[in-house]
């Protein structure tokens, strides 16, 4: 029997069931024309036949199930599916069942899919069986075609929008990171550090929009780990497709990068696919929200494997300053005059044509300490509150001022010890110049082994901040801190979980 005739459909559904479990045999690779070489090894050839595999299926694809599938939305996804099946029978059904069933970050049982797209089980494995019988021809008939693995369009349905957001007070912090970004040689891995609203995203937006735009690298990808989001009212709302642990960054930069044949693997089979690519390739590649992944300590190492030429950028409340090798950049608060230039921007995108006084914008900037995010929601109260209302309502916590301490400091809270609290309590009474060791813990009853512990954990929340000089550093917190630790909010939480 020649190659050709072993590419029978029960040949394909073994085959994508193998697909799953990452297992291919040598006869495998020979029947569908993989002949052992001395410039590939086995398992390059493994991985060459799974993204050959992938484009046949993914070019059956209709444009809306891809779109849908490439956003990374399941439900979304799903609704495509059940839509495409409310048409009269085609080739699209059966080939994306494939997809479906064998191929997606979620793999679906029959009894899923069947359900789905309203059908028994019984006749969901008839459409299967028909999809395998197509492929196998396809296959038969088909030449191998190299794969494109970066398109500009996919990458643009994961670029997060920069239509609502003003790069206000970021222009030198956005040329020296863009500068460390085109270095050929260096900074192959940087971390955009700082307390929570503070505008690192915002940052890595235009990094991004910026190398994107004068086409610095080969390929992207935009990964998020943000769970939650905070609208301009004050409203916490969840996220959708949040990568939660290293498979699920992995697996969404191997889907990005047009890596789909690793899908199945294990995670490090999936990194050890994306390494041989990003170290051929010069790619740019953005964590979001890091300290929002399950094991960051895990995360970090196995990623700084990907690097050169390719580089990562990272964002993250956690300082990653320990690890060789990676440059930090700490997102520095807005002076009063750029706190000024966003609120009034601020009122003229929102339509609001109101004068603010010397005397507001002070006692704002007073209490926000800068931070763009809580300038932005005092900012979007204008006009239906007094602005002495709204200032005290930061003071207090309440209203949508409780949500925004919430959105900023509720998981920096959680992943404090009893030391790490205690000291940041302490720290509520410090001179906005900052104290010395000895002054904090003679004030608060504090050691100098409990003081070390918990410098350490509120110095990688991006907690604390450092003045005076070597021979004598002095320690603070931001003044948005202050205010939150003087809110009622804190109260709640050492009462009970919120």
């Amino acid at each position: 029997m020649t190659a050709l005739k072993k590419i029978t459909p029960k040949f394909i559904e073994s085959l994508l069931k193998k697909w799953q479990k990452g297992d291919f045999s040598a006869d495998d690779l020979k029947t569908l024309g993989f002949l052992p070489s001395e410039e590939k090894t086995l398992e390059q050839q493994q991985l060459s036949l799974r993204e050959m595999l992938y484009q046949h299926i993914q070019e059956n694809l209709p444009t809306p199930v891809v779109e849908a599938v490439s956003s990374q939305n399941q439900e979304r996804a799903l609704h495509q599916l059940a839509k495409l099946f409310q048409s009269a029978p085609s080739n699209a059904q059966y080939y994306s069942l494939i997809y479906f069933r064998y191929l997606a970050l979620q793999k679906y049982r029959v009894k899923e899919l069947a359900k789905s797209i309203g059908v028994s089980n019984r006749t969901l494995r008839r459409y299967l069986l028909k999809a395998f019988e197509l492929l196998s021809l396809q296959l038969k008939s088909t030449p191998k075609k190299d794969l494109s693995f970066f398109s500009e369009k996919e990458f643009k349905n994961h670029f997060p929008s920069l239509a609502e957001n003003q790069a206000v007070g970021l222009e030198k912090i956005l040329t020296t990171i863009n500068n460390w970004l085109e270095e050929k040689d260096s900074h192959y891995a940087i971390s955009i550090e700082g307390i929570g609203g503070i505008g690192k995203t915002l940052i890595a937006k235009h990094l991004a929009e910026k190398v994107y735009t004068k086409r610095n690298f080969e390929g992207y990808a935009w990964i998020s780990a943000r769970q939650t989001e905070l609208s301009a009212l004050g409203k916490i709302t969840p996220t959708n497709n949040f990568a939660n642990t290293l498979d699920d960054v992995v697996t969404r930069l191997a889907q990005q990068l047009k890596q789909n044949h690793l899908a199945g693997l294990s995670t490090q089979n999936k990194l050890e696919g994306l390494k041989r690519l990003t170290q051929k390739k010069n790619l740019f590649i953005i964590i979001d929200n890091l300290e929002r992944v399950e094991d960051v300590d895990t995360l970090v190492p196995a990623l700084l494997k990907l690097v050169k030429p390719s580089k990562l950028l990272f964002t993250s409340r956690k300082s990653l300053q320990h690890y060789p090798g990676l440059y930090t950049f700490r997102t520095p608060e807005l002076s009063l005059e750029n706190s000024r230039t966003l609120v009034m921007g601020e009122l003229n995108r929102c339509g609001l044509s109101l004068s603010l006084s010397d005397e507001i914008i002070s006692d704002l900037y007073q209490i926000t300490g800068g931070i763009p995010l809580a300038l932005k929601l005092a900012t979007a109260q204008f006009g239906d509150i007094p602005a002495n209302e709204i200032i005290q309502l930061l003071r207090e916590g309440k209203e949508s001022a409780q949500n925004m301490y919430i959105y900023i400091y509720r998981q920096a809270w959680l992943l404090l010890d009893d030391i790490g609290k205690n000291l940041l309590i302490a720290m509520h009474n410090i001179s906005p110049d900052g104290e010395d060791r000895d002054w904090i813990c003679d004030m608060n009853g504090l050691s100098e082994a409990e003081f070390a512990k918990g410098l350490q954990q509120l110095k990688r929340l991006s907690l604390i901040e450092f003045s005076g000089s070597i021979e004598r550093p002095l320690y603070r917190i931001h003044r948005l801190t202050t205010t939150f630790l003087e809110s009622d909010i804190l109260k709640g939480w050492e009462d009970k979980e919120v």
